[in-house]
């Protein structure tokens, strides 16, 4: 089916292919969220504060045009609505999966909610994404990677990290990811807690270790990342680089004001100093 047919004129014969077109893509949504219901969790209920997700047919066709409508209201065109409004699996590709709900509000509203499903998190119905390491030498030193990310388009400081395997285990995926994009060989470790990236969209929970590391060998990055380098630094350096925002790092023979802003860093700092990891 062709999306181009759901933009034509709603009336006449075609009426019927945007109606089909409807409702496979709701069949294929309500089937993923039966098959992952363990990782996507409770579906809520708006009577409890919560915000529930709709799975009757009926009721979420309703939502649907109730935001439809609501959209057009607020001066979207009739084509941008009903694509704004459409419930379902919106797109999929190796990574990521682009769900939006059919949703009820506390205030008993009606709605819809996106919602940004990594793929990892959805292996052996575990809901761990990946993991995240604070690499510390046996000196005391912290190992941070200088990192290029397209988000941002800037060189970034950061704490190694990466999406689980399929039948990975967590340290598996930890000792991997430290050596591929460190060059270092875990020698312990230690769980310093959770981080949740964006409650808002992302329903990813990501695992934070403080891990002892030697040096074995040079990194094994991936062919889609950006690392230069590592880096080393003391607490008392990098406390004082969250104060500015930043570290002064030479990157291609000029020296440049990379960010220091790595949630997953500050965190890691934060629970580390808190057991008394960190000398």
């Amino acid at each position: 089916m062709k999306f181009w047919m759901i933009f034509l004129c709603l009336s006449g014969p075609l009426s019927f292919l945007v109606a089909e077109e409807n409702q496979e893509r709701v069949n294929r949504y309500l089937e993923f969220l039966e098959s992952n219901k363990k990782v996507l969790g409770s579906l809520g209920n708006y009577k409890k504060g919560e915000i529930q997700i709709v799975t009757a047919p009926k009721l979420l066709t309703e939502i649907q045009e109730v935001c439809k409508i609501r959209y057009q209201k607020n001066g979207l065109s009739e084509k941008e609505a009903l694509l704004a409004s459409r419930v379902g699996v919106l797109s999929e590709d190796p990574f990521w999966i682009v769900v939006r709900d059919a949703v009820i509000f506390p205030t008993g509203a009606y709605g819809v909610y996106n919602r940004l499903i990594l793929k990892s998190s959805l292996l052996d119905n575990c809901a761990v994404a990946g993991s995240a390491i604070l690499p510390v030498l046996e000196n005391g030193k912290i190992i941070l990677i200088l990192n290029y990310r397209h988000a941002s388009r800037s060189w970034e400081l950061e704490m190694p990290r990466g999406f689980r395997q399929p039948k990975e285990t967590v340290e598996e995926t930890v000792t991997r990811e430290l050596q591929e994009e460190t060059g270092l060989r875990a020698i312990s470790i230690k769980p310093l807690g959770e981080v949740a990236l964006d409650t808002g969209a992302l329903n990813a929970i990501v695992p934070v270790f403080l891990v002892i590391g030697k040096k074995q060998g040079i990194s094994n990055q991936d062919f889609s990342e950006a690392i230069l380098r590592s880096e080393s630094f003391t607490l008392l350096e990098l406390k004082e680089g969250f104060k500015r925002g930043f570290m002064t790092l030479e990157i291609n023979g000029t020296k440049q004001e990379v960010p220091l802003r790595d949630p997953f860093l500050s965190f890691a700092l934060f629970q580390a100093e808190n057991k008394g990891l960190l000398p």
